[in-house]
């Protein structure tokens, strides 16, 4: 009995020591980015988040410096593991392919989201926003007092990509779309696991039952891809009318990206491909759905801001209710205005990341070590006082007069910005014009030049009440 005791402590004993051993190995080894890291400005309020996420990364840095965002962001290109849970959905989409696959991806997508392609699908987005207004007056929401404009909203958002990425006519009438809630939950899991450390190794998310739901919702998002994949596929075999590029008919982006090509002529094989898509469908539809949300609250909080948006619509529109046009958007200069502050104060995605390659300083004189996770307080860089003013808080359209105001990292920046940025500011801009045009957003009044939405972070930044708003006939 003795002798099996002394074992266990013997053991325990050397267990001990090799603890000890690894860690002043790991501490030697990690001498130099220690050194560096000490130096970095530590972040308020987020030190205890930051504190599990440098125990599981090598080391982190929060940026909200504008200059230094803008450095990062063209010159350091892979991105940070962090992002690896939403690998598990796309793959290795664009958006978070090592640099190596996403200058090959990037080269296919490209052409897709070029303006000429991007104004063709302004009929399918106008298609939908009739839509959109059309179910809201069906549904009662018109004079009836607050409701939560999110379903509608996001259906719509959801329902223009489905058309102009997949050629899929989605019907808004329907009270549920199934699709519509597999994203929205694929959103919330990603953030209860992000958030949780010890549901971060594989092995053990795949024994809980958040793990069912999520394959559950996956589930539902690949095989809407799948199955259009497949018909589209079938349908270029079918058809002269797809091959022949003479011929009329708009392509959507799903077209684009079977006849997308790299410069060794190779394509993207139906996996990359479904990646693609549903990245499209994953980050398009609530980032889009999001600003428009936040922009009718501020509808709402700012009535003198509606109206003169309202005077503008009916200096280029007239009184007609006529579908709008790609040149329509260009003379909404003040609308463009409202939109770009909207995004500036509550950017849909708050925080972007990346990673060094090796050893750099940024032009605020900080260095940062090989492998440093930075991750970018998209939040914090477009409230920064330093560069948008004393009045960086407050709502303030009329700043974008200005042409010094250009560093707005809400859609990123650099080469690896959002390819997309344009077609969503199209998907947004729309909805706006034919909700205002027909509806006056009424809501409590803010008494102050700062707004104040109380947001939650799921993945994206979102209103807590789902947005709640009232609209009125004009």
């Amino acid at each position: 009995m003795d002798f099996n005791v002394d074992i266990t402590v013997d053991m325990f004993r050397a267990l001990s020591v090799l603890v000890i051993l690894w860690y002043f190995w790991f501490r030697y080894k990690r001498r130099k980015l220690n050194e560096l890291a000490a130096r970095i400005p530590a972040f308020p309020g987020l030190f205890l988040f930051m504190g599990a996420f440098q125990f599981a990364h090598n080391t982190s840095d929060w940026l909200t410096n504008p200059e230094d965002t803008e450095f990062v962001l063209k010159n350091c290109l892979e991105k940070e593991d962090l992002v690896t849970f939403l690998k598990s959905i796309v793959g290795n989409a664009s958006a978070f392919a090592p640099v190596s696959q996403w200058i090959y991806r990037r080269k296919i997508l490209a052409p897709t989201f070029s303006p000429k392609t991007i104004f063709s699908y302004m009929d399918m987005v106008s298609d939908e926003s009739l839509e959109l207004v059309k179910k809201l007056s069906l549904d009662n929401r018109i004079g009836n007092g607050p409701f939560s404009i999110w379903k509608y909203v996001s259906t719509y958002t959801l329902s223009s990509l489905c058309a102009t990425a997949l050629g899929l006519k989605l019907s808004l009438q329907d009270s549920d779309v199934p699709v519509i809630k597999a994203v929205l939950d694929i959103f919330k899991l990603l953030t209860n696991r992000m958030v949780h450390l010890w549901l971060w190794p594989d092995w053990l998310y795949r024994r809980t039952s958040q793990y069912a739901e999520y394959k559950k919702s996956i589930g539902i998002l690949y095989g809407l891809t799948d199955e259009i994949l497949k018909n589209k596929r079938d349908e270029i075999c079918q058809s002269d009318d797809i091959c022949n590029p003479g011929a009329n008919k708009t392509q959507c982006f799903l077209d684009h990206l079977l006849e997308g090509k790299s410069n060794d002529g190779s394509g993207l094989t139906d996996v990359e491909i479904r990646d693609e898509i549903s990245l499209f469908l994953l980050a398009g539809t609530d980032t889009s759905a999001i600003a428009i949300c936040n922009t009718l609250k501020l509808f709402g909080k700012y009535p003198e801001v509606q109206e003169k948006i309202y005077a503008e619509l009916i200096s280029v529109l007239g009184d007609s209710d006529r579908p709008l046009h790609k040149n329509d958007l260009k003379e909404l200069k003040y609308m463009n205005r409202v939109v770009k502050e909207s995004l500036r104060l509550y950017p849909p995605v708050p925080i972007i990341v990346r990673k060094t390659k090796k050893e750099i300083t940024l032009p605020s004189g900080t260095t940062l070590p090989n492998k440093t996770g930075i991750i970018i307080f998209i939040w914090g860089v477009n409230r920064d006082p330093n560069y948008w003013g004393p009045n960086a808080n407050c709502f303030d359209p009329d700043r974008f007069l200005s042409p010094n105001t250009n560093l707005l990292t809400t859609f990123s920046l650099g080469p690896r910005n959002c390819v997309g940025y344009q077609f969503a500011f199209i998907v947004i801009k729309v909805a706006l014009v034919e909700i205002v045009r027909r509806y006056k957003v009424v809501g409590e009044r803010e008494d102050s030049n700062i707004p104040k939405i109380n947001s939650t972070f799921s993945i994206m930044l979102r209103d807590r009440d789902g947005y709640e708003i009232s609209l009125e006939e004009r």
